[in-house]
């Protein structure tokens, strides 16, 4: 709805509102001189004194009081409007729409010129789905009220949920022959003239504007977009190029033509108006490539269009082939149709230019992890740092790549390094967002555990915690090391069993709590968890789970059970010196 009616009232305002010609007082009767008497009796006050007792038990949330006191006042007053409107404001708050219209149905019964009256039962039958009946309550209210133009859009709106489409657009005619043309009426009219098939009279409906505002192109644009969107192709190649009679280098519209030959499958045609924008000296290059980001964005959703894309990325950096927005643009593409070891080479071309965005050297970095290239993700943060030493992302990638290689020594200096230069940014932490913080800390958590400075790994998780108290990974991470330690291990089960709480079937979350019980002597515990990470997909083929299945087995008496998960644990990798003399010692060391 355009519109909603708006529930609170202050104390009495209702009251005030309603009763400005004295509900409660007696009916005017002509005097023996014609005078008009107005005489309040002890019946009225009573009346009022429970009315706004009503009021009151309302705005303090006691519907039920509220409602024996308007039907008191309704038992002294059947012709009350007022209750009967209470009423329906209290059905209607309570989902109980048919109460809502029978109340208000009464009100409007007996005072028929107040308009809030009228919208609580339009509302409380749109709630129903009587939108048909509630465009009939809208139309009421607009002969009461046919200036408020408001109430048009609400009639309107239920016309068109009651599939009335016709008559909606009527709705926005007789509104327009008041107010003028406006772009409003015409944009809620065109999906109504589209549902009905009637593609002609929307762009007739467009024309208004564009008579109305002839320098605004878009509007002609839009026309356009009505046509090729109803696969009316001609057309729209027409209207677009009526934009061109009056701007011929308007690059929206020479884009437009193009993805309408490319709808038509017309390559040929395509081609030569991406070229006729690219080669155009007088679109600047900012332009050009505003209009090609719709093209790429479209790739994650359209696969046949790689060929087309890339073909316009190499067009562009034809045209500007020292331009780090070109370059960036094609990278982009080449990155989003799969070609990721290209789009490397790309990005790393981009960043050997001037004035390149620092955005471009953390896609860089992502794109380095994702290929899982630890050497090049290494020497390009490297690189990162030095150029833009005030930017986090080429510390964190740094020490997440020298993490992956093992090297925690390193990974936890660069790590320790940037949060010094966080301190020193203290007045500009914006880059560092809590997200990237807390991912940071994580890290150096890990880092510093397998360095086994356990107090800082502790601090670091800590830390982390304080940022995200419910980080899955965090709670997972924390509790494992704890027992591996065989430290603070009721801590550790909280924290385990909490992640898995968090996280559903996670083979490595499951693992940990199994080691945590395994670690307090719950052998049994330690068994039914194991088992559980086992069943997954994913557990079979991890050395770690496989070796900790084979100890809870050991331990369990089944030593026969765990030497066959001893044997599979050293099958995945895992550690041939402890476990070959775990078999053939037939014992845990």
């Amino acid at each position: 709805m355009r519109n909603k009616f708006c529930y609170s009232f202050l104390l009495l305002s209702l009251f005030l509102l309603v009763h400005s010609n004295a509900v409660f007082a007696k009916k005017k009767k002509k005097s023996k001189t014609t005078e008009i008497s107005n005489v309040v009796t002890k019946e009225d006050v009573e009346q009022q004194a429970i009315f706004i007792s009503g009021v009151q038990a309302y705005l303090l949330g006691n519907s039920q009081e509220a409602i024996t006191r308007f039907n008191e006042v309704l038992r002294m007053n059947p012709k009350n409007d007022a209750a009967y409107y209470e009423l329906s404001r209290i059905a209607f708050e309570s989902k109980n729409m048919d109460k809502a219209i029978e109340y208000a149905t009464k009100a409007i019964e007996i005072n028929p010129n107040n308009e809030f009256y009228y919208q609580y039962l339009a509302e409380a039958k749109g709630e129903k789905n009587d939108y048909a009946g509630a465009a009939k309550t809208y139309e009421k209210l607009i002969k009461l009220k046919p200036k408020e133009y408001d109430y048009y859009y609400d009639w309107a709106y239920m016309l068109s949920k009651a599939e009335k489409y016709s008559d909606a657009i009527d709705v926005y005619n007789l509104l327009e022959s008041k107010i003028g043309v406006q772009e409003e009426l015409v944009f809620q009219k065109q999906p109504l003239f589209i549902k009905q098939g009637k593609i002609e009279e929307s762009v007739q409906d467009i024309e208004k504007l564009v008579k109305a505002y002839p320098d605004e192109l878009r509007y002609i644009g839009l026309i356009g977009e009505v046509y090729q969107a109803n696969k009316m192709y001609d057309k729209a190649i027409k209207s677009y190029n009526r934009i061109l009679e009056k701007d011929s280098d308007n690059s929206e519209a020479l884009m437009s033509i193009a993805e309408t030959y490319r709808k038509m499958g017309d390559s040929k045609k395509h081609d030569e108006y991406i070229q006729k924008i690219f080669k155009n000296e007088h679109i600047d290059i900012d332009t050009k490539i505003l209009t090609f980001i719709p093209y790429i964005e479209r790739l994650s959703k359209d696969t046949s269009s790689n060929d087309a894309v890339l073909k316009m990325a190499d067009m562009l950096v034809a045209m500007y082939p020292n331009d780090v927005k070109t370059i960036t643009a094609r990278a982009d593409v080449l990155y989003n149709i799969g070609k990721k070891k290209e789009a490397q080479e790309a990005y790393v071309k981009a960043i050997s230019l001037n004035d390149v965005p620092n955005t471009v050297w953390i896609q860089l970095y992502i794109l380095d992890a994702e290929l899982e290239d630890y050497d090049h993700l290494t020497e390009i943060t490297k690189q990162g740092i030095q150029k833009n030493p005030k930017d986090p992302f080429g510390y964190f990638y740094h020490a997440l790549a020298q993490q992956q290689k093992n090297n925690n020594q390193a990974a936890a200096d660069v790590l320790l390094k940037s949060f010094e230069v966080k301190r020193e940014l203290a007045d500009d932490l914006t880059v560092y967002t809590p997200q990237l913080t807390l991912q940071m800390l994580i890290t150096l958590g890990d880092v510093s555990f397998q360095l086994k400075n356990y107090e800082r790994a502790d601090s670091s998780y800590e830390a982390a915690l304080e940022i995200d108290p419910n980080n899955a990974t965090v709670l997972n991470n924390y509790a494992y090391y704890l027992s591996e330690r065989n430290t603070k291990l009721e801590k550790a089960e909280r924290m385990s069993k909490k992640s898995n709480l968090l996280e559903d079937n996670n083979s490595a979350f499951l693992d940990t709590y199994a080691w945590i019980m395994y670690k307090m002597k719950n052998y049994k515990e330690a068994l039914v968890w194991i088992e559980q990470a086992l069943e997954l997909p994913d557990a079979q083929n991890r050395a770690e789970l496989l070796t900790h299945y084979g100890d809870i087995l050991f331990k369990l008496g089944e030593v026969d059970k765990a030497i066959i998960q001893w044997e599979k644990a050293m099958g995945k990798g895992g550690d041939k010196v402890a476990l070959e003399n775990r078999i053939k010692n037939k014992k845990i060391n």
